[in-house]
């Protein structure tokens, strides 16, 4: 048992350490073996899940349910600062340091008497001292070297056109990727339609069109990953609630119900809207 007495803390330097104390305490050969087995590889998930979880509190505008997760995000950071501290302290040390070094080196605009005037020029600025002052570029035969190849593929498909934006190969307007998408959906329509030529490949063709709507999200300013979690979490919430009133009519979910199905839905969809416009 470790003796310790929580303290509701008053300065945010002071909560902070508090919990970079516990989580120290819960890493200690007294602490928690579960906490102890944790790797940083798998602290890392956890931060991620936890992120998306405070996400999904902001775009439901939950204030309470951004505190909690706020706190769970803070602990796994925390979580994988103390693991470095274990291997090699002044590593982590410096590694805050690095950081605080990186972000006054990167706003000359804020920290110096350069001047910019909008958030284009602030990008621009700092996408030139990455290349020009730390030496950030891309490796001699490999234009995309640094982007990270753990990326799941959706993120990637982003991060390799964000990246081919930046030196100005991108669409002139709007029109032309929704163009792009168009052409693609017909592609891969075709492939469907001849799928025992071997020249055609659906898998392909869907991946084109994939690509090209996360393309189209990047170019109208949105994160396709959380267009797409959006999404899902409303297909989530509609079809429960399709679920709920089919218990209640006694209308059994099959294929046989598909007209009923499609009633509910509707009525969900127009629920939603009313609900919207109050």
């Amino acid at each position: 048992m470790i003796d310790f007495t929580l303290e509701k803390k008053t300065t945010l330097s002071d909560a902070l350490m508090q919990l970079f104390a516990i989580v120290s305490l819960l890493r200690s050969e007294q602490g928690c073996p579960w906490d102890r087995e944790q790797s940083p590889k798998q602290v890392s998930t956890h931060l991620i899940d936890e992120t998306y979880e405070y996400l999904d509190a902001i775009l439901s505008d939950d204030d309470e349910g951004q505190q909690e997760e706020l706190g769970d995000v803070l602990l796994n950071a925390m979580m994988l600062l103390e693991m470095h501290q274990e291997t090699d302290a002044s590593a982590s040390i410096e590694a805050l340091n690095q950081v605080c070094e990186k972000l006054i080196r990167r706003h000359p605009h804020v920290f110096s008497d350069q001047k910019v005037s909008n958030s284009k020029e602030v990008i621009d600025v700092w996408n030139a001292i990455k290349q020009n002052v730390e030496g950030k570029t891309h490796e001699k035969d490999d234009f995309f070297s640094r982007v990270p190849p753990s990326l799941p593929p959706l993120e990637m498909a982003n991060e390799i056109q964000q990246k081919i934006r930046k030196v100005g190969f991108d669409w002139p307007d709007a029109q032309g990727v929704f163009e792009k998408v168009a052409e693609e959906l017909k592609e891969v329509n075709t492939a469907f339609e001849h799928q025992q030529d071997k020249n055609e490949d659906l898998e392909m063709e869907l991946g084109d069109l994939l690509f090209a709507a996360v393309n189209l999200a990047r170019y109208l300013g949105f994160n396709p990953s959380l267009a797409l979690h959006r999404s899902n979490q409303k297909m989530k919430r509609r079809f429960n609630a399709l679920y709920k009133r089919s218990q209640d009519q006694g209308i059994a979910l099959h294929k046989d119900n598909l007209s009923e199905m499609d009633r509910l839905w509707e009525e969900i969809k127009a629920d939603e809207r009313s609900q919207s416009e109050e």
